[in-house]
């Protein structure tokens, strides 16, 4: 291994908010600027639309506007827990929360489209830092390595890290040939298919499992920027199921 590969620690790139205070100020200021958000039930795929109605720091819960289109009876019901995803600030903004209730009258006492009161959220996500976040890949759902082909020979390695733009890989094996800024052939081994694409190595990371190969993909076509925007919401929401 190069001895001139700088030491660093694994970074945690999750996005995850810890600061119960910050989580709240990101939270009002959602409802002040009426974003869309986008729901999803943990019971189902399909999405529906809604919005931050209002929220209640002291009791701790939050209102969403009815989601549209109109979902099935019995989808949104007490006790579903949801994902939310929204943008704040151009970012990407997540949250996982459980329904409380469906709110069927208004404060008038008239029938009303069935918001749903939501329990503060279990946790709250915030990509601030990225332009395109990267999620961390479990390597269960990975069933074959990534591939790096330098000088001609495939070099096993595991993707460790993936975003619309770039990825990272954990090379335990032999790094010569590898440079920064240089072009390499890789195979990434995503859910739906492999991606075949050149990575642009950026840095040459040591960590104690091996070294960690970060870079730029070069992507042409839309289709495979499509399939990668699929497999960062799928890896995402895999992260949510398993962490809520």
């Amino acid at each position: 291994m190069d001895a001139s590969l700088s030491t660093a620690p694994d970074i945690d790139i999750a996005g995850l908010v810890e600061d119960p205070a910050e989580a709240a100020r990101l939270l009002v200021r959602l409802r002040r600027l009426r974003n869309l958000v986008t729901l999803r039930a943990a019971t189902s795929q399909r999405e529906f639309s809604s919005m931050l109605l209002s929220l209640d720091l002291q009791h701790r819960y939050l209102v969403l506007d009815a989601p549209r289109p109109r979902p099935p009876e019995g989808l949104f019901i007490g006790g579903t827990r949801v994902y939310a995803r929204t943008q704040l600030d151009g970012a990407a903004l997540v949250f996982t929360a459980h329904i409380d209730s469906i709110i069927t009258r208004d404060s008038e006492g008239e029938a009303a489209d069935g918001s749903l009161m939501m329990e503060w959220p279990g946790r709250v996500s915030y990509y601030q830092r990225r332009r395109d976040y990267r999620v961390s890949v479990p390597a269960t759902l990975m069933h074959t390595p990534a591939r790096l082909v330098v000088d001609g020979k495939a070099r096993e390695a595991r993707l460790v890290d993936l975003s619309t733009s770039g990825a990272a890989i954990l090379l335990t094996g032999d790094t010569a040939g590898l440079h920064e800024e240089e072009c390499v052939d890789c195979v990434l081994p995503l859910p739906e298919r492999d991606l075949r694409a050149p990575l642009r190595v950026r840095n040459l990371t040591r960590t104690r499992d091996g070294v960690r190969i970060g870079g730029t993909l070069q992507i042409d076509g839309s289709s495979e920027f499509e399939l990668l925007q699929r497999t960062v919401t799928t890896i995402e929401r895999w992260w949510l199921q398993k962490h809520p």
